[in-house]
């Protein structure tokens, strides 16, 4: 339990103690003033109506049943009855020599519960990945490994389509380039829909390298249908690649098609039907998704007999949901608010509870240079490619900027702060305070992770204020899963690297005696630590020198 749920025990323990109450979700905070405590509760305010009586007598009575309590050095009720606690030296040094021992492990909690599928990026193979692309990736990712701090069991999937009409259209727009090549024309129905941008010169160009001229002298359904083939896998393996330039893995690639070549898709389609929610109108077939919380129904199968979108999405989840997932998240781009309610709508209908489906929605993302937008890509014509992002600014500082701001919100991502490196640099700053402390280390000639046990001992208040920002650590990466929120990592991050440079200001820790130096290198270790797992939670690199 983290130090914040140790001081509700304490608390609940005292109320139901001296007036017989059991109180559920106790309010404790850290107040904004460490002059105001270490935590404070308003308590005795919130349930002013429980306990029938005057909050600030309540607060005092409270207050003198904590004083006690080992974990607490002093109480004092402020105001019209808030209560602040301070811990005691004890406490302080027993959580942070605990700190010590679990080294990576701390604020890691046992895998426990439900597993989880999450689904994010599964861009489909018809281009590289872009810059939206990227804040999709450093979330889900950043997502999926808070959860797993926190004891999440976490599965990482990946979902494409390399069929239907939009990869004829991106097979064709490959086509026509390789005819070019060899002084042929490749005749297309819909001009209007074809794919731009130099990357597919270079697909057209790995093609040739592979079948040479002889894909032109095949019939044009079977040509195209190579060179489809062809061209997605060429796609994915670029997207792959990307994806490992900012450490972004998956446990599983799952293809759409083999939904159809499994029978997922009929099999559903079938279910649907026999439930009674399909009906016949205008020669297509609708589910009846507004019976189930969507606003209207959808066409599930076409007049030609063809399925919609709705289809094989609703046989994906529903596979998830067959794999043993208690939860399905996705992670999608804001461009599909209208999503979840209706494909919601089609599990339901199939008797999947109504919370299985959950969504997290991610913004836009507006690349800024010099106060301006950039808008084009050199490579693919009408976007900037996440590439060329992590080309100019870095794989740890795009992952960092992405997850710096809430992913509800629309960002701008300042291409002159990512390059600088400087304090004003979010990443520099972070990344320089684990260095420091490396430095220190070096010059002390000692490793970190062989501090050992040290005593209790009073610290100075840039020492506390350093201490209790490494112990809050565990409580904001529960938080954050709870919230499925990645930027309360950064906020903390910034947070507790400017504690430490507070601290490094004000006290020198090399110092000649014994037991100050060990007690300030060891906050030195607590907080490379903190600052290493925070990182590597945000799939940042924690570098020993800058």
């Amino acid at each position: 339990m983290n130090l914040e749920g140790r001081v509700a025990g304490v608390i609940r323990a005292a109320v139901r103690d001296t007036f017989g109450v059991e109180l559920n979700g106790i309010h404790v905070e850290r107040p904004g003033d460490a002059r105001h405590g270490d935590f404070a509760t308003n308590v005795a305010l919130a349930n002013a109506k429980v306990f029938r009586r005057n909050p600030r007598e309540v607060a005092q009575k409270i207050a003198d049943a904590t004083e006690a309590e080992a974990i607490v050095d002093h109480v004092e009720v402020a105001g019209p009855g808030f209560i602040n606690f301070w811990l005691s030296p004890e406490t302080l040094w027993n959580e942070l020599n605990g700190l010590l021992r679990d080294g990576a492990h701390y604020g890691r909690q046992e895998p426990s519960g439900e597993p989880v599928m999450l689904e994010f990026v599964s861009v489909n193979p018809t281009g590289p990945m872009h810059v939206g692309h990227g804040r999709q990736a450093a979330y889900g990712d950043s997502l999926a490994r808070i959860m797993e701090a926190a004891g999440r069991k976490v599965s990482r999937e990946y979902y494409f389509n390399d069929g239907g009409n939009q990869i004829r259209l991106f097979g064709e727009s490959v086509a026509i380039r390789y005819a070019r090549m060899h002084g042929r024309e490749w005749s297309v129905a819909d001009s209007e829909g074809l794919y731009q941008g130099d990357y597919l010169e270079e697909i057209a160009r790995d093609l040739d390298s592979e079948y040479g001229e002889r894909l032109l002298d095949m019939e044009t359904e079977d040509a195209l249908r190579e060179i489809s083939v062809f061209s997605t896998g060429w796609c994915m393996d670029d997207i792959k690649k990307t994806l490992a330039r900012v450490g972004v893995r998956f446990d599983r690639y799952f293809n759409e098609k083999s939904l159809y070549e499994s029978g997922k898709v009929e099999e559903v389609v079938e279910q649907l039907r026999e439930g009674g929610n399909v009906y016949k109108s205008e020669g297509a077939s609708w589910l009846a998704t507004s019976r189930f919380g969507d606003d209207k129904d959808r066409v599930l199968v076409k007049s030609d007999g063809s399925y919609t979108y709705m289809a094989p999405d609703v046989a994906y989840h529903r596979d998830k949901w067959d794999r043993g997932f208690g939860t399905a998240v996705d992670v999608l781009g804001a461009d599909h608010a209208g999503y979840p309610p209706r494909i919601r709508a089609g599990l339901v209908a199939l008797g999947l509870p109504e919370d299985f489906l959950d969504v997290e929605l991610v913004r836009l993302v507006k690349l800024i240079s010099e106060g301006e937008q950039v808008k084009f890509s050199k490579r693919a014509g009408h976007i900037v490619t996440l590439d060329e992002l992590l080309d100019e600014v870095g794989e740890d500082v795009a992952r960092y900027f992405y997850v710096r701001s809430s992913h509800n919100t629309e960002m701008n991502f300042d291409l002159d702060l990512a390059i600088k490196q400087s304090d004003e640099n979010p990443v520099f700053y972070v990344q320089y305070a684990h260095a420091r402390i490396a430095s220190i280390f070096r010059r002390a000639e000692l490793d970190p992770e062989t501090v050992g046990e040290i005593p209790a001992s009073q610290l100075a208040p840039e020492e506390r204020a350093l201490a209790m920002e490494l112990l809050d650590f565990p409580r904001v990466v529960e938080n954050a899963a709870a919230s499925r929120e990645a930027h309360p990592i950064p906020t903390y991050l910034e947070t507790l690297a400017t504690r430490f440079h507070q601290f490094y200001t004000v006290h020198r820790v090399l110092v000649d005696d014994e037991e100050t130096r060990q007690r300030r290198l060891a906050l030195c270790a607590a907080t490379k630590n903190v600052l290493r797992s925070g990182l590597d939670l945000l799939g940042v690199s924690a570098p020993e020198k800058m």
